[in-house]
């Protein structure tokens, strides 16, 4: 009974890396780990002598095993053609109830027995020697059948071994040279679906696909003919045919020892997926950098040479196959004026370890520059925190770069010319503005008779004409000038504190005799006397003349121009509304613009520059203000101004950016 409990409390321990030899130094178990490493089934060692799988390693040679010595030891384990592995090992001599003697070996690569008794680790030892002692004894009295091989189910097995097939996620199997299966284990079943019973009804060669099967054949005649002696290894990848008639990519491995061809498979339909959707990213990663025309590279700190990806080679005109991204090639490419700036970029990153951006020209081999944006981030090492490489994207920028140079030439072209106009405009204003002044002073002399009557009447009618041409000529003078003004920045607001019902019935005073001569009622009853805004005289007075005079000009005989003011949120609100003929819809934008009017039949019969909407609507906005327009043909107009109550005076500067812009 003592026995049997020390067996069962060696079961769990069947799995670690163990090898037992006799008292003649004959290897009885090898653990199927120890079997794996060595590069050999576990089972073919058995009665081979201990020192040819494992040796004591000494100071100064290589010994054999000594099976009545017991402790820890460097033991070096064979492993045919390669290097020997060096690992240490604890060894028990012990003694099992039936008067057998056996050297128990633990190999311990992680050195966890150096932290437990010597007299625990001693008493393992006479376990599992019990335990092998008792399997020695069972395989005596069992009687061999004839061609047991052949006949035995599938899932037969004793001991170790057949623990070590149920419990690995491997596809493990043995079949002869006629490619018939002799044993599976239960992940073989469990991955193709197939039972025993079907394993058995057609051979290995039958479940590959018929793409690859001539080729696996020819591969595997390696394995089917090889000598009973030789031990043959062969590995391919392979889609293989499960029960429900699908395929699943399976890694095998194949070698054939003693008659017989073992087998491991390992499933790699996943990974398969994982290449093939990272190979459909990879592509469309190329197409969208082709595309945008950039690439990605990685520059590793302490070496020479950059990875780029293709579209990279593409951007530089060399060829992937020639030319090496070395940073002496790279920058041998470059222009000498942004190297400088290109090194103090990339130290000051590192220093920092901060995103860093740039953009340089470079010149292509056979003549030709481009020009090329750089973003890129410092890769910090997970320790240590230091900078162990820079990547990055780099962009083809060069028709963007023409492109805007090109437009920014002709914006400076245009502002040029444009400047020269007003210019132009304001130098002519003032050289015609002068003599006019003249005319129009002495033909008023003329008009009241200041000295002397006029011999004949109809003198003063000319005289008359004279002055109101002069008068009109002037005004488009002084919108043009005053229009200049504004456009230049020239145009400086004097601020002082108004009120806005003065100003707004001084207006009316002045036009209601024109709007008298062309039977327009002007009204403004409701205008208040207490409201107060920080504003230029002048320019608010200009202001609503401009407004008034447009209502009473397009507005036909019998109708009516209303003024109006009152506060709203904050500012103050004056609207001017007409019954005039309206504005078009698509023409409420445009009216405000230099120049422009709306046209009609009837606005081509009234004189004007055009410029008086345009002017108003700089003047409201040099306040901070707004001006609106709501309009409806044949029915009339209402312009609104809002403006806040307290205005600053811009600076010039100020002035001038906005009118730039």
């Amino acid at each position: 009974m003592s026995h049997r409990r020390r067996i069962t409390n060696a079961e769990p321990h069947r799995e670690a890396m163990r090898c037992v030899a006799d008292g003649a130094g004959s290897i009885v178990f090898l653990s199927p780990s120890i079997g794996w490493m060595v590069g050999q089934s576990a089972s073919a060692f058995t009665g081979r002598p201990v020192h040819s799988v494992m040796q004591v390693v000494s100071r100064t040679r290589e010994a054999e095993i000594d099976t009545r010595q017991s402790g820890f030891f460097d033991v070096a384990v064979m492993r045919g053609d390669r290097d020997p592995v060096i690992m240490p090992a604890r060894m028990d001599w012990v003694r099992a109830p039936n008067g057998k003697s056996y050297t128990v070996i633990w190999l311990d690569p992680d050195q966890r027995m150096n932290r437990q008794k010597q007299g625990d680790l001693h008493a393992q030892a006479e376990e599992f020697a019990v335990f092998i002692s008792e399997n020695e004894a069972r395989a005596k009295k069992a009687v061999p059948a004839e061609d047991s091989a052949t006949s035995a189910p599938i899932l037969t097995g004793e001991g170790e071994l057949k623990h070590f097939l149920n419990l690995t996620t491997n596809m493990l199997a043995v079949y002869q040279a006629d490619r018939s299966f002799v044993r599976v284990n239960p992940a073989f079943n469990r991955v193709l679906g197939y039972s025993d019973d079907e394993l058995k009804l057609f051979p290995f060669s039958d479940m590959i696909h018929p793409e690859e099967r001539d080729h696996i054949l020819q591969l595997m005649q390696k394995i089917i003919h090889a000598q009973p002696e030789e031990e043959v290894r062969i590995d391919f990848e392979c889609r293989t045919r499960c029960k429900d008639g699908t395929f699943r990519w399976i890694e095998w491995l194949h070698k054939a020892i003693g008659g017989f061809i073992y087998i491991v498979g390992r499933d790699i339909t996943e990974i398969k997926q994982h290449e093939a959707e990272l190979l459909r990213r990879e592509e469309q990663l190329s197409e969208a950098q082709k595309i945008g025309r950039m690439g990605h590279w990685f520059l590793e700190t302490g070496l020479t040479e950059m990875e780029w990806s293709d579209q990279i080679y593409s951007i530089f005109g060399v060829d992937k196959n020639s030319f090496r991204p070395t940073i002496d090639a790279v920058t041998s490419r470059l222009s000498k004026k942004d190297l400088s700036r290109i090194y103090r970029t990339f130290r000051r990153a590192m220093a920092k370890k901060k995103d860093y951006e740039l953009e340089f020209s470079l010149r292509r081999q056979g003549g030709g520059t481009r020009y090329v944006r750089v973003e890129g981030r410092c890769k910090l090492n997970a320790k240590t925190g230091e900078v162990e490489a820079l990547f990055g994207i780099m962009q083809d920028i060069t028709e963007r770069t023409l492109h805007e140079r090109a437009l920014h030439e002709a914006k400076e072209a245009a502002e040029t010319a444009y400047a020269s106009k007003t210019r132009f405009l304001a130098n002519m204003s003032h050289e015609l503005r002068t003599p006019l002044n003249a005319i129009i002073g002495f033909s008023e002399m003329m008009q009241r008779q200041l000295l002397g009557p006029v011999g004949n009447a109809r003198y003063l009618d000319y005289i008359n004409s004279i002055r109101t041409s002069g008068e009109h000529l002037l005004d488009l003078i002084n919108d043009i000038l005053d229009m200049s003004k504004i456009e230049i920045g020239k145009y400086e607001l004097d601020v002082e504190e108004l009120n806005v019902g003065k100003i707004i019935r001084l207006a009316i005073h002045m036009v209601e005799g024109r709007a008298h001569e062309l039977q327009v009622r002007l009204s403004a009853d409701d205008i208040p006397d207490n409201i107060q805004i920080s504003a230029d005289r002048r320019a608010l007075m200009q202001i609503l003349l401009n407004l008034m005079s447009n209502a009473v000009k397009f507005t036909r005989p019998g109708g009516k121009v209303d003024v109006r003011c009152y506060r709203d949120l904050g500012a103050v609100m004056i609207e001017v509304a007409d019954t005039g003929i309206g504005i078009p819809k698509d023409k409420i934008d445009i009216v405000t613009l230099p120049f422009e009017q709306a046209s009609s039949e009837f606005t081509r019969n009234h004189e004007g520059s055009g410029l008086g909407l345009a002017i108003t609507k700089e003047l409201v906005e040099l306040h901070g203000g707004t001006l609106s327009i709501a309009s409806e043909v044949d029915v009339g107009t209402t312009v609104s101004v809002l403006l806040p109550e307290r205005v600053q005076a811009e600076e010039p500067e100020t002035q001038n950016v906005r009118a730039i812009a």
